[in-house]
């Protein structure tokens, strides 16, 4: 039964006319009459009774629709007054957890903005890799979580957020230093500084190399780093070549620290994810968070294709 039709009968008891209830609910009568005609057609039933003057009086089916309508109007008065409640963000602690790039690059702008419009709301938020991020999520540990890496679990709800691509990060006094592109076979023989295996970073170059059927060498690696600052740091001692997002590496750029150079031969872009079980989202605090994201990275994100055209130009992160 349509919520409108139903309205205007109420109107047109309360000001005792079709005429008065148009100008009421600022309509054309005939609006008013064609709502009227269409509820008494669904019902089967004549509801108002036209005496002279233009003044009406219900039926006695009319006088059951409209206890009905009055009844069912103000109980869904109510229900959307509590939900707006429920909507309602007020004071409360949102719990994050996000793998190394979002972490560092991508959620500082959104909670900083977040913070902004909600300042009633405590965030708090750790820094991890990949894999224990997911089993935060999974444990309810956390609120929502951000990673680098479409890690598939049962009940783990993955959204894309923003492109990220995975570029090779190279001493100043490297020969490829110098290069815009360096093929992938190229790596083979040189000393390599590699991402932890719960890494998002290296889980995606290694599932980027694998689908190329290719692999690295245990040969060529000489380091493992916990973290992405810990391999720029690193690279620029000249300790060999690391794979980071270009988020991280182009800033490592732009102050004169190391070189960026894309990889060819194997493709190296990736999302990062919007982490989360489907029944945290209902939470008003969360649902707000995750569409606050959403908007934000849309915003900010879009366009986020991430080149390096060359060892002295730097891609806007």
């Amino acid at each position: 039964m349509n919520l409108d039709y139903l309205r205007t009968l109420v109107a047109i008891a309360e000001h005792g006319s079709l005429s008065s209830a148009a100008r009421a609910m600022r309509v054309s009568q005939p609006a008013v009459t064609k709502q009227l005609q269409r509820l008494e057609l669904e019902l089967g039933l004549s509801l108002l009774v036209r005496g002279p003057r233009r003044q009406i009086a219900l039926t006695p089916a009319g006088g059951r629709v409209l206890a009905f309508a009055r009844e069912t109007l103000a109980r869904l008065e109510i229900l959307e007054r509590e939900l707006a409640e429920l909507k309602a963000v007020g004071p409360g602690v949102l719990t994050l957890a996000a793998s190394t790039i979002p972490g560092e690059y991508v959620l500082p702008g959104i909670l900083g903005a977040f913070r902004r419009e909600y300042p009633q709301v405590h965030v708090q938020m750790t820094v991890t890799d990949t894999a224990e991020v997911v089993d935060q999520v999974l444990a309810e540990e956390i609120d929502v979580g951000v990673i680098g890496s479409a890690i598939q679990r049962p009940g783990l709800r993955l959204e894309p957020l923003a492109s990220d691509e995975i570029v090779l990060a190279v001493p100043l006094d490297h020969p490829f230093a110098e290069r815009p592109e360096v093929r992938v076979e190229e790596l083979q023989g040189q000393p390599l500084i590699l991402r932890e295996k719960g890494s998002g970073t290296q889980q995606s170059v290694d599932k980027a190399l694998e689908g190329v059927g290719m692999s690295l060498s245990e040969e060529d690696v000489v380091l493992t780093m916990g973290s992405t600052q810990a391999v720029l740091r690193a690279v620029e001692q000249g300790l060999g070549l690391g794979f980071v997002s270009a988020r991280a590496c182009a800033q490592a750029q732009a102050a004169g620290r190391l070189a960026c150079a894309r990889l060819i031969g194997v493709d190296l872009s990736r999302h990062l994810y919007l982490a989360y079980l489907s029944s945290r989202a209902g939470d008003p605090l969360v649902s707000h968070f995750l569409e606050f994201a959403r908007a934000y990275a849309q915003n900010h994100f879009s366009s986020s294709a991430l080149s390096v055209p060359s060892s002295r130009m730097v891609s806007k992160a």
